[in-house]
């Protein structure tokens, strides 16, 4: 039988939940928890489907972090992925400072061929994460962003210490103070900070509502950086 988004779920001997529930407080992101570079957002953008919630329960298992191209119901697993695919936008300077800090090219070309191949793919070379499930336009669109905030932001820092990427790349000023929080204090003025051997970043978000965008270089010269930096702190560690 389908499970719906309303549905109450068995959460161990404890409780019940609805899907809903259970992907606000569970379900992390996209991608490869075992990849070098990590992405954090504050949450999805766009228009939650209705069926997202049971549909993750369902064709995901519920898992923390999945491989969109698992979806093969969902008709923007072909628009983001297929052969027709274009870039998306946000998607796009993240993948430019992927690509640069792996030493590899980062123009338009080489992006949308990453995108379609390989990006946030469970073998992939990264894993984008959200201190929110819920999807939202924007910050004024309604959702329950803070229910689980707190627990999400333990949760992945639990997950760095245990996987230990090279790189956590935190996008969106505005959400500094989570951001801090997850790595474990104040960014320097250039934005970073050390978790450990984690070089932790926070930059704006790719696509900013009040602000022009930063251009595609700044995002490939920042993986430089990134790379460099990482590279003067530990070497081939």
């Amino acid at each position: 039988m389908p499970v719906r988004a309303d549905d109450k779920i068995m959460v161990g001997d404890r409780k019940f939940e609805t899907a809903y529930e259970r992907m606000g407080r569970t379900w992390l992101g996209l991608g490869n928890l075992r990849s070098a570079c990590w992405f954090v957002g504050l949450e999805p953008g766009g228009s939650e489907p209705a069926d997202w919630p049971e549909r993750w329960v369902r064709r995901f298992g519920a898992a923390e972090v999945i491989d969109p191209r698992g979806d093969t119901a969902d008709p923007n697993t072909l628009a983001l992925f297929g052969p027709a695919a274009k870039l998306q936008k946000t998607w796009a300077a993240l993948i430019r400072l992927r690509l640069a800090y792996a030493g590899e090219a980062a123009d338009g070309a080489s992006c949308l061929a990453y995108q379609r191949e390989k990006f946030v793919s469970s073998d992939g070379g990264e894993a984008a994460l959200e201190l929110s499930s819920y999807e939202a336009r924007n910050l004024q669109v309604e959702t329950p962003r803070e229910r689980y905030r707190e627990a999400r932001i333990k949760r992945i820092r639990e997950l760095i210490a245990k996987c230990r990427p090279e790189i956590v790349v935190c996008y969106g000023l505005s959400s500094r103070s989570y951001f801090e929080v997850l790595c474990g204090g104040p960014f320097d003025r250039d934005g970073f900070r050390w978790l450990d051997k984690t070089l932790c970043a926070l930059t704006t978000h790719p696509t900013p509502r009040f602000r022009p965008a930063s251009s595609p270089q700044y995002w490939i010269d920042l993986g430089a950086e990134m790379k460099q930096r990482r590279h003067a702190q530990c070497g081939g560690q």
